[in-house]
This record gives C-alpha cells, structure tokens and sequence, in this order.
C-alpha cells in the first residue's frame, strides 16, 4: 500500500513538472533593438534608435501572451543634425525630461502566431498620453522567433496623437517604430 501511494505521488509530481505553467520571459537587452523614423516634409526620412530596450512576454491565465516593452526616450539617438537631436527631444516633441519612458503593452495574442506574423494590438504610452495603436508583428525568418531569430514589430503612430504637435512646417504627422526582439536564453535547471 505504502509502495502504491509513493509511486502515485512520484507520477503526481512528474505529471505537475511536465505540465508546468508557462513562465515569463524577459527580453535580451544586448540583443534587442528600438529604432524609429522622423519623416520630414523635403528630404525624407531621419532615423533614430534607442540605445536600451526592455520587456518580457508574460503568460496569461487563458494560455494567451502579452508583451511589454519598455523604451528609455532620453537614450535617444539620432542619425541627423544636432539641431534635429535637440528638437527631438524637446519639450515639444518627446519632451524627454518630463516623459524619460515610452511603453507599449500589447493586447493578449497566441504565441503560436509570432511566427506568421499579424497585427498586433495594444496601449502606447508617449509623453504621459496612452492611446491604442495596432502594430504589425512580421512573419518570423524562423521556427523559435525570439530565440532563433529576431521578433519583428512595425508600426506607425501619429505624432499629433500625442501632442507633438510643433513643427508640422518641417516635419509629416507620421512617426515609425521598428522593434526588434531577442528573448534571454533559459536557465539551466
């Protein structure tokens, strides 16, 4: 009897083991980027990237994901004049002193689609302002995106949305972001 009830409790603990619960996963900061484009209204597009981005893809009680990501504005760099660096960061842009982080915090989705790609929905938060954006998740380059290969998101926002609203002379309403993604490897049991 003793022996029956140990092996059951044995199978118990090896069946709870296999089916544990999906557990975050946190992004690669040395491995995952943030850049975005400023379109002005004559000579094109200015690129732009964020020295850190952070995040994690967090499981929800319905088996679904959600992912946070996490950008630091005052780490901004810019691939244009000074004085374009300056306006950027102004007050009347990113207005990074008051507002140093920019969040997005996606809707659920099924994991499974991280690699075919889809649109993405979630809240961005931008110099104190949350609006919902829908982002485009591209298809995966291959089988463990994150892992394996990068996870891609896109989008554009409309800077007037959150009231960048100075410079429309030199520069369009459109602002877009490219996210790209590796998750941290696992650790060792």
């Amino acid at each position: 009897m003793i022996r029956s009830w140990l092996g059951a409790l044995c199978l118990a603990g090896l069946v709870g083991t296999a089916m544990a619960a999906p557990t975050r996963e946190s992004f690669d900061p040395a491995r995952s980027a943030a850049s975005f484009g400023v379109k002005l209204r004559l000579s094109g597009d200015v690129p732009g990237q964020f020295k850190r981005v952070e995040g994690e893809l967090e499981p929800e009680p319905d088996g679904r994901w959600r992912v946070q990501v996490r950008v630091d504005s005052r780490d901004l760099d810019l691939d244009g004049p000074g004085w374009m660096l300056r306006s950027t960061r102004s007050k009347s842009f990113l207005d990074v002193e008051r507002h140093p982080e920019i969040r997005f915090t996606s809707e659920p989705f099924d994991r499974r689609l991280l690699a075919g790609g889809r649109p993405l929905q979630g809240q961005l938060s931008l110099r104190g302002r949350s609006r919902p954006v829908t982002f485009t998740l591209a298809p995966s380059a291959c089988k463990r995106p994150g892992h394996a290969c990068d996870i891609r998101v896109l989008g554009v926002v409309s800077r007037r949305s959150f009231g960048m609203t100075s410079q429309r002379m030199w520069l369009r309403d459109e602002v877009g972001f490219d996210f790209r993604v590796r998750l941290r490897k696992a650790a060792a049991p």
